[in-house]
């Protein structure tokens, strides 16, 4: 019995491609194991203050206000056993921003004067923050 290519050889090439791309992306993906063994995304930029989490993100032209009080950065152990292990939570403090309620974002001195971190909890979108920003 012979075998039929019902793709011709045009039509095995584009199978052939696009096989290759399907297995490229589906290995680009991390991997969200649960044991600890797989590999893991970078860790984002966070401060935990006054019993929430702030996510890092870019905002220029900001006003540090008062200094709020104690934050913590917490540790990142994005590539679990390559004895890395040891990283601890780094202690910061945390200042307001002029104009932002701290209950929505603030800011740490040494993250840089384009660096502001909001609540994830908040509802309040970083366009809107801005505007708060631009406003005060």
């Amino acid at each position: 019995m012979k075998g039929v290519n019902l793709f011709g050889v045009a039509g095995a090439v584009k199978v052939l491609s696009v096989a290759v791309l399907v297995t490229t992306a589906v290995g680009c993906t991390a991997s969200t194991g649960g044991d600890g063994g797989g590999s893991a995304a970078s860790c984002t930029y966070r401060v935990e203050y006054a019993g929430r989490t702030y996510l890092g993100s870019e905002a220029k032209g900001f006003v540090l206000g008062a200094r709020l009080g104690a934050a913590t950065v917490p540790a990142c152990d994005d590539t679990p056993g390559h004895g890395d292990d040891s990283k601890r939570a780094t202690p910061a403090t945390a200042y307001a921003i002029k104009g932002v309620d701290p209950g929505v974002a603030i800011a740490l001195k040494d993250a840089g004067d384009d660096v502001i971190f909001v609540d994830v909890s908040s509802g309040t979108t970083l366009p809107e923050i801005k505007k708060l920003i631009r406003g005060s």
